[in-house]
């Protein structure tokens, strides 16, 4: 019995993986594409498969702080939108900033700051039209806010 448990658990594991490597990768390849149009230059498939390795690996925990800043000064009433010019400045940099960094440091990787710098302006702008519709973060001060902070005072 605790041996079939495993077995579920570890295909469960093996599938949930295998799905997200999948959008990772086809993700990716329209990445790749897009920065072989802007001048991308490698001298083996191993410095590129490095490069998006490593931007992936780095570019997602730094687009979830560049996220949450915006929703965090929403939310505290400093500026009245999280989907605004802050957003799109920081997630540009972001974006502009990690190439950079990458075309700086992986010797068999070359890409003109120019295409760096179209990239993440045009990343960003896809972004920003996929977050559209998402909901902007209740103000510290409503009642949805204080809901939300009673719940997480009850539970402890």
């Amino acid at each position: 019995m605790k041996e079939a448990f495993n077995l579920k658990k570890i295909k469960t594991i093996v599938i949930c993986t295998s799905i997200v490597l999948i959008i990772l990768f086809g993700i990716t390849f329209f990445e790749y594409i897009f920065l072989r149009l802007l001048g991308l230059q490698y001298n083996s498939i191993g410095a590129l498969v490095f490069f998006f390795v490593m931007y992936v690996f780095l570019e997602i925990p730094l687009s979830l702080i560049t996220n949450s800043i915006p929703k965090a000064l929403k939310s505290v009433g400093i500026i009245q939108s999280s989907k605004g010019w802050l957003s799109f400045i920081l997630n540009t940099g972001l974006t502009f900033a990690l190439i950079e960094l990458l075309d700086t440091f992986l010797v068999n990787i070359s890409i003109t700051w120019q295409g760096s710098l179209i990239f993440a302006l045009i990343s960003v702008l896809i972004g920003l039209k996929l977050k559209e519709k998402d909901d902007e973060p209740p103000m510290i001060d409503s009642e949805e806010f204080k809901t939300i902070e009673h719940r997480f005072n009850s539970k402890k």
